[in-house]
């Protein structure tokens, strides 16, 4: 198992590799044209082996995974741009990073036909840097997460002793490449050898496309597929048939929690949801559920499990809060000190529970605990509780702060299509499933509530956006402690 374009084209020459745009490339095909693209970083000065990573704006393009498989095999760590960045975004990542460089594939022309000669492709070590992925800090910039070779195959190789898998297994790449989510899609692909299809979204992101995301799911006989839970509850409701016309093997349900009640809706319809727990500091994943998955979901609290941790990756609770130690965790943050500890375990900052018998369960960031009037509410019970209610599309829940209670939990809502909020009967529902000083006391409802690339909440943007639209809610007793 390697992650080199030329030791799969060796292997599988005329297996296809990459689906992009229309356009269909065998391994061997895709690799001549990796080579092909040499010259142009030579001539930029790029060397083999270069610490100095090199900044790709990952459009989804065809010239975009040239460049991609490029820095692979040169060993040169890649830092990829999100292409809807600002300029000033933009400049902060690269400037973090130490780029040498930074590439839009749209403004580069075709690859040269030849190669020179007297070059030499190096062999990469196992602990060099493959990538450095933003990942959100709770203050200031994102940080900049350095991912080895190493950390990607071992997570690839522990892919595949979960989901064992089959020659017949087609990917499909949908997430966005600028997260460790999308990523790694790539890399394990490449690892296994097997194809991947990417996945363009329209202007209205993978939420807006998810008529097209269902068909090129058919007709491109996809068995292997990532998404987070607000995509698939989409794809369910617009794509009910979905099940019975692909060839769907396992779904890789990341990013954010998953409800127990889209869980059941998955299964009704014998599609085969791996809820899953990870970050970028672990390539992606930590824990996923057995595959084949059960009928019924591991419940604790109202929340889904996400099963066991991968081959090779130790996972242990520590006050409440989930430590990790593996062959998948990453080098360190660039330009900051990185927090293992001396056995090399790293704090998360997630609130978890581990059952022997149903695995693991994660409850949601420690920092976004909000202790209200001396009790501690967490965010994540409260917001599975909201989506358990009839006509709750997405909810938010965060503290905001209170002279006299210290916190009040407040929440954003988005309701169902065609729904209208009727405080009394949600208060009703919620009556049911929660202690009273859990309950929401403000909130406010957007039509759409916003979301990254991938489909995934944008918690942080909510919370500032919903901060002047929010409204008390004085409901009888519920207004006093």
């Amino acid at each position: 198992m390697s992650l080199s374009i030329f030791a799969a084209a060796r292997e599988s020459p005329h297996a296809e590799a990459l689906v992009c745009d229309g356009e269909r490339s065998t391994f061997g095909a895709l690799a001549e044209r990796v080579r092909a693209r040499r010259a142009e970083f030579d001539t930029l000065g790029v060397q083999p082996l270069d610490r100095r990573p090199v900044a790709l704006l990952v459009d989804g393009s065809p010239a975009m995974f040239e460049y991609l498989y490029l820095c692979f095999e040169l060993g040169v760590p890649l830092l990829p741009l999100h292409p809807r960045l600002t300029a000033p975004e933009r400049e902060y990542l690269v400037g973090e990073s130490g780029a040498q460089l930074t590439v839009d594939p749209s403004q580069s022309g075709p690859a040269v036909e030849q190669e020179p000669k007297g070059w030499a492709w190096p062999r990469v070590p196992e602990g060099h840097a493959l990538a450095l992925v933003p990942s959100s800090g709770s203050t200031g910039g994102p940080k900049l997460v350095e991912l080895s070779r190493r950390a990607f195959l071992a997570l690839a190789r522990a892919d595949a002793q979960r989901v064992p898998p089959r020659a017949s297994d087609r990917a499909l790449l949908c997430l966005p490449l600028s997260h460790v989510g999308g990523l790694s899609v790539v890399t394990r692909c490449l690892a296994a050898r097997r194809c991947c299809v990417a996945f363009r979204a329209g202007s209205g992101g993978l939420l807006g496309s998810v008529p097209e995301l269902a068909q090129c799911l058919i007709d491109e006989r996809i068995s292997l597929l990532s998404l987070v839970p607000a995509v698939l509850a989409r794809l369910l409701r617009k794509s009910p048939a979905l099940a019975a016309h692909a060839p769907l093997r396992a779904i890789l349900l990341g990013g954010q929690a998953c409800s127990a009640e889209l869980f059941a809706a998955a299964r009704e319809r014998s599609l085969p949801v791996l809820t899953s727990y990870g970050m970028t500091e672990t390539c992606s994943q930590v824990s996923t559920l057995a595959f084949p998955p059960p009928l019924t979901a591991p419940l604790k609290n109202g929340v889904v499990g996400v099963g066991f941790p991968l081959d090779g990756v130790a996972l242990r609770i520590v006050d409440g809060l989930i430590q990790v130690r593996g062959p998948t965790l990453f080098s360190g943050y660039v330009g900051a000190a990185t927090t293992f500890d001396e056995q090399g375990f790293f704090h998360t900052g997630d609130r978890g529970e581990f059952d022997p018998e149903l695995g693991l369960f994660v409850f949601g960031r420690n920092s976004e605990l909000i202790i209200t009037g001396g009790e501690n509410v967490d965010p994540s019970e409260v917001e599975h509780a909201l989506l358990a209610c009839p006509g709750i599309e997405a909810a938010v829940v965060f503290g905001v702060s209170d002279p006299e209670f210290g916190e009040q939990v407040s929440v954003a809502l988005e309701l169902s299509a065609g729904v209208s909020l009727n405080e009394r009967s949600l208060f009703a529902e919620l009556d049911q499933r929660l202690a009273s000083f859990k309950q929401p006391r403000a909130l406010c409802v957007f039509e759409s509530l916003p979301r990254l690339g991938s489909g995934k909440l944008d918690r942080a943007r909510i919370r500032t956006l919903a901060a002047p639209r929010l409204r008390p809610i004085l409901r009888g007793p519920r207004a006093s402690r």
